[in-house]
């Protein structure tokens, strides 16, 4: 690998961290100014870093982890799974799912698409 895909790569990858970590605070319904405070950062530096305005630092990183309530294992695993999944489904669904596994009305969707799925 070349300089430039090593550089390409790594940032490839810091977004794939920031959107699980937006991820997971939609999913855990942690409002960004709730995730700071439970951080200790300021709520426009959790704004300017899902946004990926701001490069995140390993100690931020840490203690965003401690404001979601999840250990390095728990997020690297669920990431590296999300991944395997992206990669064998369709854009399309995997965006409807991340939609649905965070919407306020998630459950009822649930049932809606399991009753969609049940018709013959």
């Amino acid at each position: 690998m070349n300089e430039e895909d090593v550089k390409k790569f790594a940032k490839n990858e810091a977004d794939r961290i920031i959107n699980h970590i937006v991820y997971l605070r939609k999913k855990k319904r942690i409002t960004q100014e709730s995730l700071a405070e439970r951080s200790a950062i300021s709520r426009s530096t959790v704004g300017q870093i899902e946004k990926g305005a701001v490069k995140i630092s390993l100690v931020t990183f840490t203690a965003i982890l401690k404001g979601l309530d999840v250990s390095y294992s728990e997020f690297f695993a669920e990431f590296e799974q999300e991944k395997r999944v992206v990669e064998e489904t369709s854009p399309e669904l995997v965006d409807l799912i991340k939609e649905v596994s965070i919407h306020p009305n998630r459950d009822e969707y649930i049932k809606i698409m399991k009753s969609l799925l049940a018709l013959k």
